[in-house]
């Protein structure tokens, strides 16, 4: 299938500068300078509220079925899914509709919830298809903020190998073999 993935807006140096600037104020600081790039990773690892005023905006076109995937998160982002309503489009009959018609998905979605969701939806589990449209968006957002790169992986790498899920994918376990022969070495 032929998805797109688009970055509309991602968080700018201002961006990332009004961030410090929040930061700060909250122990009495000023930011004088731009951050640095060990700041803004320091700041994502630790999930401070000030991240969640950085910003992105995506497009995508995708399956309906795979965006109501996405839909399932509603705390930090917005979601805009083109309807397929019979009144607001001509392109083919809603109530005869393959759940693989593709529709044009828009999220607006800050920080803290894109690293949220990208821990769920490249998790083994998830349907190969969420996989693929979520690593289309990490992949797009490291070309544009680099910093995200450790904190936009499935939930089990983020934790270091530990998995939550009730019915493990088996990662983790593959992980946790790669790390104790690495502590071999």
């Amino acid at each position: 299938m032929d998805y797109k993935v688009e970055i509309l807006r991602h968080p700018t140096e201002e961006d990332w500068l009004r961030c410090k600037t929040l930061a700060l104020n909250t122990v009495g600081k000023k930011a004088v300078n731009q951050p640095t790039k060990k700041w803004k990773t320091d700041l994502l690892r630790c999930e401070h509220s000030p991240i969640r005023t950085l910003m992105f905006t995506i497009k995508m076109e995708i399956p309906y079925w795979v965006s109501v995937h996405y839909v399932r998160h509603k705390y930090g982002v917005e979601h805009y899914v083109q309807s397929q309503r019979n009144d607001r489009q001509a392109k083919y009959d809603r109530n005869e509709a393959r759940q693989d018609e593709i529709v044009s998905h828009i999220m607006d979605i800050n920080a803290q919830e894109l690293m949220f969701m990208a821990r769920k939806r490249l998790c083994g589990q998830a349907a190969k298809e969420t996989r693929t449209i979520m690593m289309m968006i990490v992949n797009k957002v490291l070309k544009t903020n680099p910093e995200f790169k450790e904190f936009l992986v499935p939930n089990c790498e983020y934790l270091g190998g530990l998995c939550k899920e009730m019915y493990p994918c088996g990662w983790n376990k593959a992980f946790e073999k790669e790390k104790k022969e690495n502590d071999k070495i």
